[in-house]
């Protein structure tokens, strides 16, 4: 579904700042996974998402999207069939317009009509449906200015309106670092959720080892922009936080922190 092949990204070629990204780094989504991406800061797993969504252009290497070559397409066009969260609640929803509002947007994508501000009885019941679904009170709030949310709320919202019309492809970047641990908890369990309902093909980043092992089908983990390590479901069972450091330990300089097991 989606496959990175032999990609590659330098930034600052030919200064003394120089650094390569990504080295010549493939990874294969099929339909349905759900893979967990972890590594040290620098690893390239920021870099990973924003050459898939087309943020960053590879120096060479290809991207396929549902078997289709993009490597070469431009940003807004992916964006019809990518959903994407970031670590900061605040990107990714307008906090002047109200959660309905910020919604009939997201619904909107993808289709030929326009969308205005005023929302169909339907439309409303549709909403309200999707938002009692992830368990924060927010469906009687619909004309509540999304500016006056907690982050939690935020990022649960922006959630739904990246997957109210099911995307190919779903990239969560560090999404839940930015909040409080049980905060980060309960949108774990609303992102794992809506991804195990719909069959999302997900490729998410994360700094939580613990998240890592226990979400998705798979992990990969990434050092200085290359592929270290693969792990499918049958390795994961097995493998804990110490075990996973370790082999890390032993197969690169990079060290992985404290704050990768919080």
């Amino acid at each position: 579904m989606l496959r990175v092949e032999n990609a590659s990204i330098t930034f600052n070629r030919n200064t003394v700042n120089e650094r390569k990204a990504l080295d010549n780094i493939s990874i294969h989504l099929e339909k349905g996974d759900f893979v967990t991406v972890i590594g040290s800061n620098g690893a390239g797993k920021s870099t990973l998402l924003n050459a898939v969504c087309g943020t960053y252009d590879l120096d060479k290497g290809q991207i396929l999207i549902d078997g289709i070559d993009v490597t070469r397409q431009r940003e807004y066009k992916r964006a019809k069939h990518i959903g994407r969260l970031f670590q900061d609640p605040l990107r990714g929803t307008a906090p002047s317009m109200t959660i309905e509002e910020n919604i009939g947007l997201a619904y909107s994508r993808g289709k030929k009509h326009f969308f205005s501000l005023g929302v169909s009885t339907a439309d409303e019941r549709l909403f309200r449906e999707k938002l009692s679904e992830l368990g924060l009170g927010l469906e009687d709030r619909l004309k509540t200015p999304v500016g006056l949310l907690s982050g939690g709320q935020r990022q649960a919202l922006t959630l739904l309106m990246a997957t109210i019309v099911t995307p190919s492809l779903l990239l969560l970047d560090e999404h839940t670092a930015a909040l409080d641990p049980n905060t980060a908890e309960k949108v774990m369990e609303i992102t794992d959720k809506i991804i195990k309902e719909h069959k999302i093909t997900t490729l998410m980043i994360t700094h939580n080892i613990k998240n890592a092992l226990e979400y998705g089908n798979k992990t990969a983990v990434l050092s200085q922009g290359k592929l270290l390590l693969e792990l499918h479901e049958n390795e994961r069972k097995d493998m804990s936080i110490e075990k996973l450091m370790k082999l890390y330990a032993s197969s690169t300089t990079d060290t992985l922190t404290d704050k990768m097991i919080l």
